[in-house]
This record gives C-alpha cells, structure tokens and sequence, in this order.
C-alpha cells in the first residue's frame, strides 16, 4: 500500500494564545514530532500544511524531508487543509494518515496499525482509546473527493457518519493527549517530562 501523512499545522492556535505547533516537547518542536514520527513509520510523502506564521512552522521542519504545503484559507478552517493536503499528494496513493501537530504521543507504531487497517479493506481506520475515537486518522483513497468536498471547521470525522471507522484499539492513553492550553502544554510537554 501506498499511503501519505498529512500534518495538519496551519491553525494559530486560539485557544492557546501562541503558535503551538513550534513549541519544544520533549527535545523537538510539536510540528517536528508529528512529521519525524510520520517519515519512522515510512508514509511518503509526508505533506505539511502551514497557514498562521507559515514561515515559523516550515523552519520547525526545515532538516526533514517533507513536503510544505501553504494554506492561503487556514483562518476559514480545517476544511480548508484537509483540501490543501488532499490537493499535495501524487497520482496513485492508496490512502492518506491525517494527524494533527499538536497530539505528541503518536507514534510509528499506532500509524504502522492505521495502515494494516487500510491493508483489510477498511475505508476509515482510527485509534480507540478508552472506547473513544482519536487522531490520527487514515481515509482511503477512495474517499478523498468528499473529504474534499467539505467546509468550514470541519475535518474527516465529519465523514465518520457515512463510514463508520475502522476502530484499532490502543493500549496507551496518552495518544489521545492533545495539546489545547498552556496548562496541557505544561503537563505534557513542560520541564521535567520526559
């Protein structure tokens, strides 16, 4: 199978007050993490979609080999970089992993499962964990051109109605970790963690 990753690294992170996805956790920028970890688990190529602070975010990951993708619509919402990623990726790819740049506990490991998912025949292939749905999440081929088709603030799990997932059950809580706020940025990613 040929599958992509598509980062999704274009939003200004409201919430949070500041660009997220440049923050350091645990030795490397958020951004950095999510794009290393999709390259280990040999998805090509890996897409990363920039919007707010383009420039910052394209230097977080300026020594890996990915390809960066600008979002000129990324303050419409994620809609508009799931089209951006979408619009990136080469003739002939099976699949494509979504994973955003702010859930540090992803791992080779849960993408390299993703992608046996797709291997069965699933459409949609995402993680459970504690009998709930997380990131990252793999959508056939198959289904980019409604994935394209969406608006607004809406990512693929707007699909997850018409195509019901593919559950993988994961073993380790922290993948559904997601860094909102600066007090999860602290508790996750702070001094001291390791």
């Amino acid at each position: 199978m040929f599958v992509s990753a598509v980062i999704l690294a274009a939003g200004n992170a409201r919430r949070m007050g500041k660009l997220k996805q440049v923050l350091p956790c645990r030795g490397e920028a958020l951004v950095h993490r999510a794009a290393r970890t999709a390259l280990e688990a040999e998805l090509v190529p890996v897409v990363v979609v920039v919007g707010a602070e383009a420039g910052r975010v394209a230097r977080a990951v300026a020594d890996l080999p990915v390809r960066i993708v600008y979002n000129p619509h990324w303050a419409e919402g994620q809609s508009t970089s799931v089209r951006a990623g979408l619009a990136a990726l080469p003739k002939g790819v099976d699949g494509a992993v979504f994973l955003p740049a702010d859930q540090p506990f992803i791992t080779a490991e849960v993408l390299h499962a993703l992608v046996e998912g797709l291997n069965a025949g699933a459409q949609v292939v995402a993680p459970e964990v504690e009998g709930h749905i997380t990131s990252p999440v793999l959508f056939s081929a198959a289904l980019f051109g409604e994935l394209a088709a969406l608006e607004g603030d809406h990512g693929g799990r707007a699909l997850f109605h018409r195509y019901p997932p593919l559950r993988i059950g994961w073993h380790d809580p922290r993948l559904a970790v997601d860094v909102d706020s600066s007090e999860d940025y602290e508790r996750w990613c702070g001094v001291g963690c390791q």
